[in-house]
């Protein structure tokens, strides 16, 4: 029985509809249609922090108001071991999120990451701490940004923001 062959550009046009996995949906009554693909979105705040000379051990808070709402998390430098969990613990869960890095290197190397707030709060005051030492107080009044990661007209919609704050 002989083979069959496709021209290239026939099979490469056939392999790529069989992986699309984008969802389609009239656009118009005249049969249209758009394709959606199925990015997903981290919407909220997120807050870059971006200490001056690295983050010297000792203990560390983090208070915040988020449209008035207290939120504090509290925690030490150096990190606990990596399968130990998070050295942060915060009073009120899944409100904030602050990354931590470093916990397999040597502990000066600890640190902390970016603050990543879920909801999509209109002013926050933050208050960063060592010991009893202020290292940042400031208010922070995010400006929201929307955007639709699977193009225009597709779901989600993504509302975000990003802010950045100097350590001292």
């Amino acid at each position: 029985m002989p083979l069959l062959r496709a021209p290239v550009p026939v099979l490469a046009l056939l392999l790529l509809g069989a992986c699309s996995k984008g969802q389609v949906e009239p656009t118009d009554p005249g049969g249209g249609g758009k394709v959606c693909t199925e990015i997903g979105c981290i919407g909220g705040l997120r807050i870059e922090l971006q200490p001056s000379s690295g983050w010297p051990a000792g203990d560390y808070t983090f208070a915040f108001a988020l449209d008035g709402v207290p939120v504090t998390c509290k925690g030490a430098l150096p990190l606990r071991a990596c399968d130990a969990g998070p050295s942060l613990t915060c009073d009120v869960p899944d409100r904030v999120q602050i990354g931590e890095s470093g916990c397999a290197l040597p502990p000066e190397q600890h640190g902390f990451a970016d603050i990543q707030i879920p909801s999509s709060p209109a002013a926050v005051q933050l208050e960063i701490r060592r010991g009893e030492e202020t290292i940042y107080a400031g208010d922070i009044t995010p400006t929201y940004v929307e955007s639709r990661p699977n193009g225009p007209g597709c779901e989600p919609v993504c509302r975000g923001a990003t802010a950045q704050v100097a350590i001292q």
